[in-house]
């Protein structure tokens, strides 16, 4: 089984992928995808990142970078989900945006943090609770 770090580095691509293939053919179902695949992680590093970073990183300024971005995407499906036409693509741009941003943030310091902090089975087990998780969501 895959550690916890590499199950969250293999959704931040899946994520990624979805949003090349939405631009490529604006498909809206494509969207559909992105918002369950978002809604999944943002479950997982709720359930099972965020508690374990907390205890092992005690750095709570970083972690609430984290919950703030998870905020601000979920604001911004809201408003896409409003949207429709040239504004539904441009809503789905901004919340690639906010995806991104937080994806780059969690990749240069939150992810490096908990890997040199946390001991291989901490990972090990974390990678069991996404999984957890995100069987939850569905």
């Amino acid at each position: 089984m895959p550690n916890g770090i590499d199950l969250i580095l293999a959704d931040h691509q899946a994520v990624s992928a979805a949003f090349d293939a939405f631009e490529s053919t604006l498909d809206a179902t494509i969207v559909a995808r992105i918002i369950d695949q978002l809604r999944a992680h943002d479950d997982a590093e709720h359930a099972a990142l965020y508690p374990l970073a907390a205890i092992v990183l005690e750095d709570a300024a970083l972690l609430d970078a984290s919950l703030q971005a998870h905020a601000g995407v979920k604001r911004q499906i809201d408003h896409l989900r409003a949207q429709e036409g040239a504004p539904f693509v441009e809503a789905v741009a901004g919340l690639r945006a906010l995806v991104d941003a937080h994806v780059a943030d969690e990749e240069k310091r939150l992810l490096p943090a908990l890997q040199a902090a946390a001991t291989e089975r901490q990972l090990d087990e974390l990678g069991g609770r996404i999984l957890q998780a995100k069987q939850r969501v569905g």
